[in-house]
């Protein structure tokens, strides 16, 4: 049978008669496509149950992070500023040490302190982690990421007995701000908010009713820099500065470069004359080769050329001088931005500044640094681990965690105006002592004494004091004369 269809063209239509009836081609071809669509759509629908980890976040109630937090720690690998700035800080903060204090000092209870001194010493458990270690690692995850975290564990008694850093690009943050989970080469634990009452499971962070099973998921004390980008993260101060540390970087890898090409620039190699095939290769693949990086330095190429041959080398201006004026200034301005962005001084890490006048500017601006990064961050650290630590964790309520700020005195200075107060009667020699941290003299350390070289103003003053010389000088010559009589 010969038909058409709706665009007049012919084609041609096969009949089939079964005891059911007559079908068509068409209607037979329609039927195996559709059967066909039905076993393509149950093939797609044999897929893998497993679940990636963007799903997994998501599914759980995690909140990704604002940044990318790797990117921040490849910089600080290779950013000498940075990477110093960081870890000063954690050395400010932490490396002065600490004391235990009683809160009330007329009621000191050295048992307490006894207790908090040896939970501190036995802090780290079965890691090589000492307490130090711990605070002065969240320090520099709160300088290269912005938020740190402290994991807790506690004893049958529910006192804490353990406590250790946390690397914070592991971290996440469960959207309860009960929760967080730490990820780590596709394994994952569970923590609960420090003093949060329900217990939860350490693989999948749902709740559990046997309390005291091996899966129960230990505490975690959270702290992040205030970001406004996020309400679950902080953020590091080095954040808006990240295009200098990646400008310092490149000006690095670019003289690296330099120096491995031993400086050679772009060049034209012009021969001249009949030269054999192989010369172009040889002697491109001496320049590229052989004189490359210092090791190679002044090495020397000889040739012989052809009958009439020459070769003639032409470099490519680079004005390598002017580049080097504009990475000194370029890498002098990105690294003042980095520790702007701290705002730390730089002798701190090694750099000698001067003040425009001349003068040294480091004691203003190290009273800078420390009044706003040193001591909020002092601040913090004592309110941590004295309310959640030492008094929610071991029961001790009449102690405090106290971190010993920087001793920015200038003795020298100290000592000129001690001296001057003490010539002017203002100040015991036992005053002093106790300033200095020293014992006193005792009774006769608790006199007041003036300068002798003092007097009064006017020609009344300046008669007594001539009166009291002349009758020194007498006394003195009194004693000479009784000296030479006894001769």
């Amino acid at each position: 049978m010969t038909t058409k269809d709706n665009k007049s063209k012919e084609y041609s239509e096969c009949w089939v008669v079964t005891s059911k009836g007559a079908f068509s081609s068409n209607q037979i071809f329609a039927q195996e496509k559709k059967d066909k669509k039905a076993d393509v759509k149950k093939a797609k629908d044999v897929k893998s149950k497993q679940i990636s980890e963007k799903n997994y976040l998501a599914d759980k109630g995690l909140i990704p992070l604002p940044f990318e937090v790797s990117s921040l720690l490849k910089l600080q690998g290779n950013c000498s500023y940075f990477d110093a700035c960081v870890k000063q800080i954690a050395k400010d903060v932490i490396g002065q040490g600490w004391t235990i204090q009683a809160i009330d000092e007329k009621k000191e209870n050295e048992a307490e302190k006894q207790k908090i001194e040896d939970f501190i010493a036995g802090s780290g458990g079965d890691r090589d982690e000492t307490f130090a270690d711990t605070l002065e690692r969240s320090i520099i995850d709160w300088g290269v990421i912005g938020w740190w975290g402290w994991e807790i564990s506690k004893g049958d008694n529910d006192e804490i007995n353990g406590i250790w850093h946390v690397p914070a690009q592991t971290l996440r943050v469960h959207e309860s701000h009960d929760k967080y989970c730490q990820l780590r080469d596709n394994k994952r634990a569970w923590f609960k908010r420090f003093g949060l009452e329900e217990d939860i499971n350490i693989k999948d962070g749902e709740p559990m009713a046997d309390s005291g099973s091996d899966d129960q998921a230990n505490e975690m004390i959270y702290y992040r820099n205030y970001y406004t980008g996020s309400d679950y993260y902080g953020a590091p101060n080095i954040l808006p500065s990240v295009g200098s540390v990646l400008g310092l970087i490149a000006v690095r890898d670019y003289n690296l470069s330099f120096f491995e090409n031993y400086g050679v620039p772009a060049a034209i190699v012009y021969l001249t004359g009949k030269w054999s095939k192989d010369s172009a290769k040889q002697i491109s693949d001496f320049l590229d080769v052989e004189i490359k990086r210092t090791e190679n330095a002044h090495k020397t190429i000889v040739m012989h050329s052809p009958e009439g041959g020459s070769m003639e080398w032409i470099p490519l201006d680079m004005k390598q001088s002017k580049k080097d004026g504009s990475f000194e200034w370029y890498t002098k301005n990105s690294s003042m931005e980095v520790l702007i962005a701290y705002k730390m001084p730089p002798y701190r890490i090694g750099i000698p500044e001067k003040g425009s006048l001349g003068g040294s500017i480091a004691p203003e601006s190290t009273k800078i640094y420390i009044s706003s990064v040193v001591n909020p961050l002092e601040n913090v650290v004592n309110h941590l681990v004295t309310k959640k630590i030492i008094q929610d964790g071991l029961d001790c309520k009449g102690c405090k965690f106290v971190l010993n700020g920087v001793d920015l005195r200038d003795k020298d200075a100290e000592i000129k105006r001690q001296q001057m107060l003490f010539s002017m009667g203002a100040v015991t020699s036992n005053q002093i002592r106790e300033q200095q941290g020293k014992e006193g003299y005792g009774p006769d350390g608790d006199q007041y004494h003036v300068a002798s070289n003092y007097v009064p103003i006017g020609e009344e003053g300046v008669e007594k004091r001539e009166g009291a010389m002349i009758a020194e000088l007498e006394g003195l010559k009194a004693k000479f004369d009784e000296v030479l009589e006894k001769k």
